[in-house]
């Protein structure tokens, strides 16, 4: 036995240090609350064990939201191979607590010394700072740490209430956002005329974005439709409108790229009427009106397609005549079809 004592190597006391833990960090959510470098950089003051990198059977995975103004969420989950992954949802005052709890709650995860050594003070301050293993552990294991979702994380660094629900929590919904729009197109104009009348319309659109269908936006246009030298049995007309239109959309239908936008319209202008070729020309100018409905569409990201197609009753109903033969009366129904492109910000 002595024989075998002298014999025997000694114990290298770095063997008994535990390997480091390699892990992958994925990080989404609000762009400008935290960034993967500063959340790596808080774990490791924690825990100088664990190194993040780009290919680890380690993986773990961060979704930072914001409900609302003092409200920030924040879901972890941690998945390795053969252990079934369960996220830990939390719900903090700000980008900075919310960030100290996720660090803290991966550093406690991945770092076995962390899990081993007692806590001191209240609430286990000392657990998430500290980084070498308690004498009387023993050496530590030099495998990889399995993720463990029971896990309760708690401390005075990041004052925050922690869930860990048994099904994925839901992604909180974006908050409302203003966004505005201008639009210039060709248009058409179908009623107010013996024939359909070209013109050119200008469109600006301000609106709440939002997740759903209940997304309310306002459009305000100008129009200037015209049409020159219509023959007649007894001379010539030409027809010139200027005229406003406003569309009040209170629902959205489809996402960010492509959208469409029912609405109830109205159109308000002045029509403008004059004869020639006859023995008395004349001219004359009328308040015009319509009021129905309408659909705007638009399609792309900040350069974007704009198509509108309105529909109302016709308010006023002047009647045009020559020589006391009334060539035309405004349609019952004013229908007006737009297509441009535009842009919307932000």
């Amino acid at each position: 036995m002595l024989v075998a004592l002298l014999f025997q190597s000694p114990i290298d006391p770095a063997s008994a240090v535990p390997q480091a833990t390699r892990a992958r960090l994925e990080l989404r959510g609000v762009p400008d609350c935290i960034s993967r470098n500063e959340l790596a950089a808080r774990v490791a003051a924690r825990s100088p064990r664990i190194q993040f990198v780009d290919e680890a059977a380690i993986s773990a995975n961060v979704a930072l939201t914001s409900a609302r103004a003092g409200n920030v969420v924040a879901e972890l989950v941690l998945t390795a191979a053969g252990i079934e992954p369960a996220p830990r949802r939390i719900v903090a005052r700000s980008c900075a607590e919310a960030t100290d709890a996720i660090a803290l709650m991966i550093a406690v995860t991945l770092d076995p010394t962390l899990k081993r050594k007692p806590a001191t003070g209240a609430g286990g301050a000392d657990t998430a700072g500290g980084g070498s293993a308690s004498p009387d552990a023993g050496p530590p294991p030099a495998s990889p740490p399995t993720v463990t979702p029971d896990q309760p994380v708690n401390g005075p660094e990041a004052p925050v209430t922690v869930e860990s629900p048994a099904p994925p929590a839901p992604v909180a919904s974006e908050p409302t956002r203003r966004r505005f729009g201008a639009y210039v197109a060709g248009e058409t104009t179908f009623g107010p005329a013996p024939a359909v009348m070209p013109g050119i319309a200008l469109h600006g659109m301000a609106a709440l974005e939002r997740d759903g269908v209940w997304a309310p936006a306002l459009f305000v246009g100008l129009t200037h439709a015209w049409r020159s030298d219509l023959a007649q049995s007894n001379g010539a007309a030409s027809f010139t409108l200027d005229a406003a239109t406003v569309d009040l959309c209170p629902l959205r239908f489809g996402g960010s790229l492509l959208a469409a936008r029912p609405c109830a319209s109205a159109l308000v202008g002045r029509m403008a009427a004059s004869g020639s070729d006859t023995e008395q020309g004349a001219s004359a100018a009328r308040p015009f009106g319509a009021a129905g409905a309408a659909l705007t569409a638009t399609f792309g990201t900040t350069v974007e397609l704009y198509a509108r197609l309105g529909i109302g009753v016709t308010l006023l109903r002047d009647a045009y005549e020559f020589g006391g033969t009334t060539f035309h009366r405004a349609g019952r129904i004013t229908t007006t079809a737009s297509l441009g492109v535009g842009l919307h910000w932000p």
